[in-house]
């Protein structure tokens, strides 16, 4: 009974996304809300690096030599980072120029696009070890597999506010964003029933290997895609309190 419990508990916390996106549907200030959803995404987002990612990754490596600590991060971090500067030149993608983009309202929108996109292939894979994690541990403590859920949750709904926005952006590519946000909302409960239905033992390597990939995904996002869209509406206040909001998540991510 438990072991159901728990892969339904996965599969509520994948839903988690869909506030977020029905947030986007039911406002009239489009730009308004992708320019709040990117800053509170890339406080969200740094949070998880911090607080879930790099403690995780300490906690599976510890057993390793140091030599072999810093390799196994380094190798690998950088194949995250570059797995998402190879989907740079396979995806149509545009650095625009934002002194002209009322000009260009299309390579702006491709942009944002590209943003929720990578940001999503991120997340599928992260989400997939974030449900193995929570199965594991409702299994053996439900409260705490409840308490682990709810905190992801939190940080889900900013996530799903903002990959929604940044790909509502483009209608053109309608297909492409069901099937993202479908994999997306559903990578928690394949990571958790794959494990329950083939019984999968991940040791720790593999454990530290996806967690470093992730963590140079995660960095690269925020440094080279985030970061680089909140510099260039630096002076709107409304990036500030997407920022602001996604902190106060991340505190909360603590609490809880």
């Amino acid at each position: 009974m438990n072991n159901l419990l728990a892969i339904l508990l996965t599969l509520i916390v994948g839903l988690s996304f869909i506030i977020g996106i029905l947030i986007t549907k039911f406002t009239t200030k489009k730009k308004e809300l992708t320019l709040f959803a990117t800053g509170m995404s890339f406080a969200v987002m740094l949070g998880m690096i911090m607080i879930d990612i790099i403690p995780e990754i300490g906690e599976n490596i510890r057993e390793y030599p140091n030599n072999e600590k810093w390799l196994i991060i380094i190798i690998f971090t950088f194949i995250g980072m570059g797995l998402l500067k190879g989907l740079d030149s396979l995806i149509p993608h545009h650095d625009h120029n934002h002194k002209e983009q009322e000009k260009n309202k299309k390579e702006h929108n491709d942009h944002l696009f590209h943003i929720g996109f990578v940001t999503s292939i991120s997340l599928i894979l992260h989400n997939i070890l974030e449900g193995i994690s929570i199965y594991i541990t409702a299994i053996t403590n439900m409260n705490l597999g409840l308490m682990m859920a709810l905190a992801v949750s939190l940080h889900n709904i900013p996530l799903g506010i903002e990959i929604s926005a940044g790909m509502n952006a483009t209608k053109s590519k309608e297909k492409i964003k069901r099937m993202i946000i479908t994999l997306l909302m559903l990578s928690s409960f394949i990571g958790a029933f794959l494990l329950f239905l083939f019984k999968i033992k991940l040791n720790s390597f593999l454990i530290c290997a996806l967690l470093c990939t992730t963590f140079g995904m995660l960095i690269y996002i925020a440094l080279f895609e985030l970061l680089k869209e909140i510099w260039c509406y630096r002076k709107n206040k409304v990036t500030y309190y997407g920022i602001l909001t996604g902190l106060v998540i991340g505190i909360l991510m603590v609490v809880l």
